[in-house]
C-alpha cells in the first residue's frame, strides 16, 4: 500500500505532539465552548497515548486521529443529547418573559389591535391580548409568553 508523503513526515513523530494538539484543541474548547472541539482532542489525546504504547506509522496516525474524532463525535452528540433532555429544576432561568407568567402589570397605553406595551416591576413589555379590552392604567395579569412578548387578560 503507497502511502501519501505528507502522512510519511509523521513517522518519526513523537507521541507529544498529538497530546500536545490535544491540550491546545481542549484550550481552544475552553475559550468558545462548542461540545465540539472536545472529541477532537480526546481523539489527538487517544492517538498520543497508543503511540506511547506502540509505534504507528504517519498514515496509521491520520487513520486513528480520523476514525476516532468521528467515533468520539457522534458518542459525544449521543450523550449530550441525552443530557439536554433532563428537566430542569429551575425551567424558566433563561426564558425571563415565562418568568413572569401569573405577575401583574399595568398598560402603558391603550391597546390597539389586542397589543400594547405594559409595565410589570418598572420594566417594559410589549404585550397581546387574549381575552378582553384593556385601556392605558388598566391592571392584567400575564397568563403565557411568546418569546419576548407577553399574553396579558384584564385582572
Amino acid at each position: 500500500m503507497t502511502e501519501f508523503y505528507f502522512f510519511s513526515v509523521l513517522d518519526g513523530a513523537s507521541a507529544w505532539w498529538w497530546i500536545a494538539l490535544a491540550i491546545a484543541l481542549g484550550a481552544v474548547e475552553i475559550l468558545t465552548f462548542t461540545y465540539f472541539l472536545i472529541w477532537i482532542a480526546l481523539a489527538a489525546l487517544t492517538v498520543g497515548l497508543a503511540m506511547v504504547a506502540f509505534p504507528l506509522g504517519g498514515q496509521e496516525q491520520v487513520v486513528a486521529f480520523a476514525v476516532l474524532s468521528i467515533l468520539y463525535t457522534l458518542a459525544g452528540r449521543f450523550v449530550l443529547s441525552k443530557v439536554r433532555q433532563t428537566p430542569s429544576d429551575t425551567p424558566g432561568l433563561n426564558r425571563r418573559s415565562e418568568q413572569l407568567i401569573g405577575r401583574k402589570g399595568k398598560a402603558l397605553s391603550d391597546f390597539e389591535n389586542d397589543e400594547g406595551l405594559v409595565v410589570i416591576d418598572d420594566v417594559r413589555w410589549r404585550a397581546r391580548l387574549a381575552i378582553g379590552q384593556i385601556q392605558k392604567g388598566d391592571s392584567l395579569v400575564v397568563i403565557g409568553a411568546e418569546g419576548m412578548q407577553l399574553i396579558c387578560e384584564p385582572g
